[in-house]
């Protein structure tokens, strides 16, 4: 019996314990923790790691990553995650329907439950124009389209979609963020993307999303629900100097400002109180009283 079932609670669609990743050009500065019960959660900025890891590109070197209680890879050989990689390698003499029913068989094994399972997904997420063509011909935006397909192919408990919209232009990217939350509509979700700038199709599939995590420089720098995490002006990285750091935080505690630190003892991540008309200069003449210098000062989120 999982820790979740033995506890009597509900599993969490996807749970990091001290994360880490070994492989080059894959390196987080600090080992990574969160947790989420939510059925659509976005994965804002460089997940790369997390996801070599999914494609078999890299190991995990330290703790755990789990789907609904299972680790990533139990997760998908079980067909309880289905992943598309952003932009994978493809069999490019295939045609849109070869592809498809040969993942349903290797995932699954029956040839006839095969047929019936490319036939839904070919009609769930409109491919029916490009059944036959090679993948050779896609352009970007139908092999995007065809990775939301491939992911969602089994309707696994969760899908799992690596950069979806990246580089695509604003209409492609508002079509694939269509068919990204087609497959919502028949899984839980799990999508990465960039911090979008506002209004884009980025900000529109966010936005649909319950929770975000939000990653910077291999830190987990925010996460909670997109009104709060795009809340105008609300949040700031602040980076000081100084030898009064710990009464400086928690004098800004006292006034009800969230602060949480970062991997370098002199930097934080603060959250201003939502009901108050307070602005920067809070954190300014706080730091202040405290002989301190301010180095950084700058909105997490230009939206």
């Amino acid at each position: 019996m999982n820790q979740s079932a033995a506890l009597g609670g509900v599993a969490p669609t996807f749970e990091l314990r001290q994360f880490a990743v070994r492989s080059p050009g894959a390196v987080w500065r600090a080992p990574l923790n969160l947790r989420s019960n939510a059925q659509r959660i976005a994965l804002v900025g460089n997940w790369e790691p997390l996801f070599q890891v999914l494609g078999g590109r890299a190991e995990t070197a330290g703790g755990t990553a789990a789907i609904l209680d299972c680790t990533l890879e139990a997760a998908v050989s079980a067909g309880i995650l289905g992943f598309a990689a952003c932009d994978p390698p493809l069999p490019g003499s295939f045609t849109v329907t070869e592809y498809l029913r040969h993942a349903a068989r290797l995932s699954h094994g029956s040839a006839s439950r095969a047929v019936h399972d490319t036939k839904r997904a070919i009609d769930r997420y409109g491919l029916s124009g490009v059944a036959k063509c090679k993948l050779a011909e896609l352009a970007l935006y139908q092999r995007r389209a065809l990775g939301v397909a491939l992911a969602g192919l089994t309707t696994p408990k969760v899908v799992c979609l690596e950069a979806p919209l990246r580089g695509l232009d604003a209409p492609s990217a508002d079509y694939v963020a269509r068919l990204c939350l087609e497959a919502a509509a028949h899984s839980r979700l799990l999508v990465s993307a960039d911090l979008p700038n506002s209004p884009s199709p980025e900000r529109t599939l966010l936005d649909a999303c319950d929770e975000l995590f939000v990653l910077a420089g291999g830190e987990l720098i925010a996460h909670g629900p997109p009104n709060a995490i795009f809340a105008a002006g609300a949040r700031y990285s602040l980076r000081v100097k100084g030898t009064k750091i710990a009464n400086f935080v928690e004098s800004l505690r006292t006034q009800g400002v969230h602060i949480e630190a970062r991997a370098d003892a002199d930097r934080f991540n603060i959250e201003l109180p939502a009901t108050s008309n307070t602005n920067t200069d809070l954190l300014l003449d706080t730091a202040l009283d405290h002989d301190l210098i301010v180095l950084e000062l700058e909105p997490l989120f230009a939206v």
